[in-house]
């Protein structure tokens, strides 16, 4: 699959990113279910780099374990932007890394909303200098949707590398 293929050479860029510059990174993932830590867990030398991942699949589990205000859940629910913002500030508090990536969205083939069809993904990133989120709408079956989102979360992670190097 050419998308994982680009994710374990985007993990490898980070890893030796962090690495080289003495940060340390999290993840938060929904949609991915782990994609993004497990494929940073692959590289030689993750264990410098990787603090930890929080698989937090359901609603209850956003609030309890990164801190996701229910009040963002229900005014927005868990595949928007605060949520992605919440997901992965608290992912950065909880493993306390230098950088935390957060993944929620629609896979399919179920659920997604008009204004947010299935292959919507949201994706945050903290750092010390604050966070960013982005809204993604990715193409096809749910697995390739959901290794679009683990590629893209790398790289926004590589990006945040650099910018605190």
């Amino acid at each position: 699959m050419m998308d994982e293929r680009k994710a374990r050479e985007r993990a490898l860029e980070l890893v030796q990113c962090a690495a080289a510059a003495g940060l340390t990174v999290a993840t938060a993932e929904s949609c991915t279910a782990g994609l993004v830590a497990s494929t940073i867990a692959s590289i030689p030398g993750a264990s410098e780099v990787l603090r930890g991942g929080a698989v937090t699949y359901v609603d209850e589990l956003k609030h309890q374990v990164l801190g996701v205000h229910r009040e963002t859940l229900a005014i927005w629910s868990a595949v928007s932007e605060p949520c992605a913002r919440e997901m992965a500030v608290g992912a950065r508090r909880v493993f306390e890394s230098s950088i935390a990536v957060s993944v929620t969205g629609y896979a399919g083939p179920g659920g997604g909303t008009d204004a947010d069809p299935v292959g919507t993904v949201y994706l945050g990133c903290a750092d010390e200098h604050g966070t960013r989120v982005e809204r993604c709408q990715f193409e096809g079956e749910r697995d390739e949707v959901r290794w679009q989102a683990a590629v893209r979360a790398l790289e926004l992670l590589i990006a945040a590398c650099g910018d605190n190097v």
